[in-house]
C-alpha cells in the first residue's frame, strides 16, 4: 500500500480514511485485550 493510500476515503466518505480504520482496528485490539486482562484477574482473584 502507497503511504498515498492511507489519506483516501476507505469505502464511503462516512467511514473516513484508511488510516484512521487502521488505526481503529487496532485500538479496539487493545480495547478487547484490556477486556481479557480483567477477567483473569477476577478469575484468579475474585472479588
Amino acid at each position: 500500500m502507497t503511504d498515498s493510500k492511507f489519506d483516501e476515503i476507505f469505502i464511503d466518505e462516512q467511514y473516513g480514511t484508511y488510516l484512521r480504520n487502521i488505526e481503529g482496528v487496532i485500538e479496539h485490539g487493545y480495547y478487547h485485550l484490556g477486556q481479557i486482562v480483567l477477567i483473569k484477574k477476577l478469575i484468579i482473584h475474585p472479588i
